[in-house]
């Protein structure tokens, strides 16, 4: 990537960080399925979270990253959603130089993601990996944690 110029310039992916830093989160999940054979699904996401007043903006980081999803929530906060192993790993490589506060997220996500993608890590394992990310993690006193949300049956 180096100092590309355009889309992908080291000031466009410094300020993308800067925002993640600041409005966004990197998080790892457990989502029960509806039906199939596995119970439960690991997700990987980035998102960074904006006042719908400035939704352009977000819509400029998801038109550098060219990738995710954008919706405004009922709070009136426009989401941008980076889901998937591949898109995520993708752009925690370009921004994890860049990040500060998230570097310890970031770093476990790039480290767990690639064992994700090979299958090398039990679902059984996953709750003690966001247990991890969790750790690192700002959250609400309002938010349900592991303790409270078992994640382990039925895995």
């Amino acid at each position: 990537m180096g100092n590309t110029v355009g889309r992908l310039s080291k000031v466009n992916l410094a300020y993308i960080a800067g925002f993640l830093d600041g409005d966004g989160s990197i998080m790892l999940q457990l989502h029960r399925r509806k039906s199939g054979k596995e119970t439960f699904r690991v997700k990987t996401v980035i998102c960074f979270y904006q006042d719908s007043r400035h939704h352009q903006d977000v819509e400029w980081i998801k038109k550098v990253l060219d990738c995710g999803y954008i919706y405004i929530r009922n709070d009136h906060i426009s989401e941008l959603r980076i889901e998937g192993f591949e898109k995520v790993l993708e752009t925690l490589k370009i921004l994890q130089p860049h990040l500060r506060f998230k570097r310890k997220q970031a770093k476990l996500m790039l480290d767990l993601i690639p064992k994700l993608q090979k299958k090398l890590v039990p679902k059984k394992e996953i709750a003690n990996w966001i247990q991890r990310m969790r750790k690192y993690n700002y959250f609400s006193s309002q938010r349900n944690t592991l303790e409270d949300v078992p994640v382990t049956t039925d895995i």
